[in-house]
C-alpha cells in the first residue's frame, strides 16, 4: 500500500494506493494519526487509487471522522469509485462526511 500526505494550507490531502483491507490498516492508521498530530482541522481523504475497501478500512475512516469531529474539523472522501460510493452509501456516509468527485468540488 502506498500513502503520501500532502498539505494545502491548512488542510491534509491523504492519497492512497491498493486496496484497505484488514492487514493494511495499522499502516494506514499511522499515517492518520501522523496528520491528526499536526492538529489540523480539515482532512481530504483521496479515493482515487483504492480499488476496494473491506469492514476494517470502513472502520478506520469513522476513526479518523470521530477524531477530527472532536476538534470541529471535517473529512472530505474524494474520488471514491463505484463500489466505494455503494458502501458508503451503506454506511450513510454522506449524511456526515462529504463525498467529492474533484479536488475543485471540495471546499
Amino acid at each position: 500500500m502506498d500513502i503520501q500526505v500532502e498539505t494545502s494550507g491548512n488542510r491534509r490531502i491523504v492519497r492512497i494506493k491498493d486496496k484497505i483491507t484488514f492487514e493494511h490498516c495499522a499502516m494506514l492508521q499511522g499515517h492518520l494519526d501522523a496528520v491528526l498530530e499536526e492538529g489540523v482541522r480539515e482532512v481530504i481523504v483521496d479515493f482515487s487509487g483504492v480499488p476496494f475497501m473491506d469492514s476494517s478500512g470502513v472502520g478506520e475512516i469513522l476513526r479518523l471522522f470521530k477524531l477530527v469531529k472532536e476538534r470541529s474539523g471535517e473529512v472530505i472522501l474524494l474520488n471514491p469509485n463505484q463500489k466505494l460510493r455503494n458502501l458508503f452509501a451503506m454506511y450513510r456516509f454522506e449524511k456526515f462526511m462529504k463525498i467529492r468527485d474533484s479536488m475543485e468540488a471540495a471546499p
